[in-house]
């Protein structure tokens, strides 16, 4: 793997603009709308075309069964969070949350292999 320090950073910043976008409507327009623009396929989107410019076509493809897997498995990670936070806190919500995404993920994951 080659991994040169600009494409690193040029990535990050990248990535902080589309979080900070994010944030700055949430701020603005409220939580909801934040939060549509933070699961966006903006963000999944960006990642994809940056995988394609710096690895190609066949390589931006695996990575977009990827995010097909994940995106499934954020639908129980963010339903399990937004029903655990009034019920069991914060941060028991995201175990749990993870746990869910992991038990989705998994098998969604080995069929696109």
């Amino acid at each position: 793997m080659n991994i040169k320090i600009r494409m690193v950073v040029l990535d990050f910043i990248f990535g902080g603009v589309i979080v900070a976008g994010a944030l700055l409507i949430a701020s603005l327009l409220g939580p909801v709308y934040g939060g549509i623009l933070a699961g966006a396929p903006i963000r999944a989107g960006s990642t994809i075309f940056l995988e394609y410019l710096h690895n190609g076509e066949a390589s931006a493809s695996g990575l977009t069964g990827g995010v097909l897997a994940a995106m499934i498995a954020n639908v129980g990670f963010a339903a399990t969070l937004y029903l655990g936070i009034s019920r069991i806190g914060l941060p028991m919500s995201f175990v749990a949350a993870s746990i869910v995404f992991v038990i989705m993920a998994a098998p969604i994951m080995m069929l696109l292999k």
